[in-house]
């Protein structure tokens, strides 16, 4: 990477950064909604009646067995964030290494 190349990644940088941030902030929108859905959903069941276990083991088996796709989505929403996290790190680091070198250049 020469002195031209590094300018320009240090110009384009903020703008990446920012980007992914805000891709962060809607993974992590997503997970609360996945889980507001699932409490959601075991509220229903449990209000319905068909959660009806006679002791709490039971029951919280069976709203398990009633709430796998939403507790999935869930899982699913909190892997996207961390690859996500994971991308913002990365240009973060990127960042910093960018300066470090900028920094040298100028001595």
């Amino acid at each position: 990477m020469n002195k031209t190349e590094l300018i320009d990644r240090l110009y384009s940088l903020p703008g990446e950064i920012e980007t992914q941030e805000q891709a962060v902030i809607n993974a992590f929108e997503q997970v609360q909604e996945s889980k507001s859905i699932l409490s959601e959903s075991e509220d229903v069941l449990q209000l319905s009646g068909m959660i009806d276990g006679k002791n709490s083991e039971i029951r919280a088996s069976q709203l398990r067995a009633q709430t796998a796709n939403e507790r999935q989505a869930i899982q699913k929403a909190e892997s996207n964030l961390s690859r996500e996290r994971v991308v913002l790190n990365r240009l973060n680091n990127e960042l910093t290494t960018c300066k470090a070198i900028a920094g040298l250049l100028k001595e």
